[in-house]
């Protein structure tokens, strides 16, 4: 299982915490017995001092000199305790002892006879030794551990501790991993279902069933698939309508062709190569709208944007249309005041000149256009305006003649791919521009006002 996984995230987030509760526990649980062992062990060993003392009998010199008693071979302690407990009884005066137990030394426990608690080397190794003496002074009991053994007593219970421990988390570590899973199902079964899915399947993620804290992401994900389904459509209508709008032109320019090679006088000629040369014309500027939307869509805008003045560009993109205004018999009026914007030379080019054929193509014969970019007198807006005289956007469509497709009534016969003004909007919302439609010159005809933020020209 991967540790990237979610899973295993979650199975780190709740053990983590747990083992290193449980490892804190258990080093406390360890300093804990170390400091009360000493205290444990004293009272046990005065315990069986003075019951061994009280057990003697008066007369012990007398029975001291007899045989002494074994105990049967299985007969054992199961109280470790007792295992590591030696004892000695001495008749004070003498110099070997009484009594002893099972493997306690011959040499005294405590060589002193002093009573009380003491740590005394016997056999090379240290002793937590205590010493009882009758009430008339002449008997004395030495009871006795080895701190070796006390230190393994308490190694035996924490390697008990510690195992059991590790055991518990494992068995937890198991059962959290199982809830996990188990929780975790709803997730599976939609990551299954997507893989299942067609390429082309954009239908809504089902939400149904999904855990509180997992339906915000299938939210997000039906959300962001219907933005991909409403981009897919529109790019199955783009191509839709591109591949009409050039078939419509290619036959038209065909048959032009046709009627111009068969032609019987110079005048149908002519009259043929004329309309062949506005199919060719549309052709052309509908390839260009192609190009320059594809172009747009794979250019993004780069963070050290330079510094364009905006007079080089309506001076450029006016010129390009000189000579289509003048077949037109249009006026077009220049007015550039210095005014300088961050953004790509290309694209605001693109914006101007869609701008501007918009006004040339849908103003009428005999129109006014004026084209005008300047500087706001605060000097922290520039602006670039395109306007005419003609018979202008009805109100109603001028909210959505920025829409990709949309083509308006225009009432002069000119039909258009519905692609130039969305561009504009492309590239203003991509300059973070914003764009202002209203009336033309004088009250009449259509306005577009694109405002940018000012750049200081260096």
């Amino acid at each position: 299982m991967s540790h990237h996984s979610l899973k295993t995230k979650l199975l780190l987030a709740v053990m983590t915490p747990l083992a290193l509760g449980w490892a804190c526990w258990l080093g406390g649980q360890h300093f804990q017995m170390t400091r009360q062992q000493k205290g444990h062990e004293d009272h046990f060993l005065q315990e069986v001092g003075e019951q061994i003392l009280l057990s003697m009998p008066a007369n012990l010199d007398a029975l001291s000199e007899g045989p002494r008693l074994q105990l049967p071979t299985r007969a054992r302690s199961t109280y470790r305790k007792f295992e590591t407990l030696r004892y000695q009884v001495w008749i004070l005066g003498r110099h070997h002892p009484v009594v002893l137990s099972a493997g306690a030394p011959t040499e005294p426990l405590r060589p002193d006879f002093e009573p009380g608690f003491v740590i005394s080397q016997v056999g090379g190794e240290p002793w937590r030794v205590y010493a009882i003496t009758d009430a008339s002074g002449r008997i004395q009991v030495q009871a006795g551990m080895a701190q070796s053994a006390m230190r393994a007593e308490l190694a035996h219970w924490v390697k008990i501790s510690l195992w059991s421990g590790i055991g518990i988390l494992l068995v937890l570590a198991m059962t959290v991993g199982l809830a996990i899973h188990w929780s975790l199902r709803p997730m599976n079964r939609l990551r299954r279902d997507m893989a299942q899915r067609d390429a082309h399947d954009l239908a809504p993620l089902p939400s149904t069933g999904m855990p509180r804290e997992i339906r915000p992401l299938v939210d997000s994900f039906n959300l962001l698939l219907e933005r991909l389904s409403h981009a897919m459509r529109g790019e199955r209508q783009f191509l839709a309508d591109a591949a009409h709008e050039l078939r419509t032109p290619l036959a038209a320019l065909l048959t032009q062709t046709q009627v111009a090679l068969r032609a019987g006088t110079q005048a149908d000629a002519h009259a043929a190569l004329e309309q062949l040369a506005q199919g060719i014309q549309r052709t052309s500027r509908l390839a260009q709208q192609l190009l320059d939307s594809a172009r747009v869509d794979a250019s993004p805008l780069r963070e050290d944007r330079p510094i364009v003045a905006l007079p080089d560009v309506v001076t450029m993109v006016a010129r390009e249309f000189e000579s289509m205004a003048s077949r037109r018999q249009q006026i077009l009026a220049i007015h550039a005041e210095p005014a300088s914007v961050q953004g790509d030379l290309d694209d605001l080019g693109i914006l101007a000149r869609n701008l501007l054929d918009n006004a040339v193509r849908y103003s009428g014969e005999g129109t006014r256009i004026e084209v005008a970019c300047g500087t706001d007198p605060d000097g922290t807006s520039a602006w670039l305006t395109v306007r005419d005289n003609g018979p202008g956007v009805h109100p109603d469509e001028r909210e959505r003649i920025f829409e990709r497709f949309f083509r308006g009534s225009h009432g002069n016969g000119e039909r258009g791919s519905g692609i130039g003004l969305s561009l504009v909007q492309r590239i203003a919302r991509a300059h973070e521009a914003t764009i202002t439609v209203g009336d033309g010159i004088a009250g009449r005809g259509f306005g577009c006002r694109v405002g940018f933020s000012a750049a200081q020209d260096a």
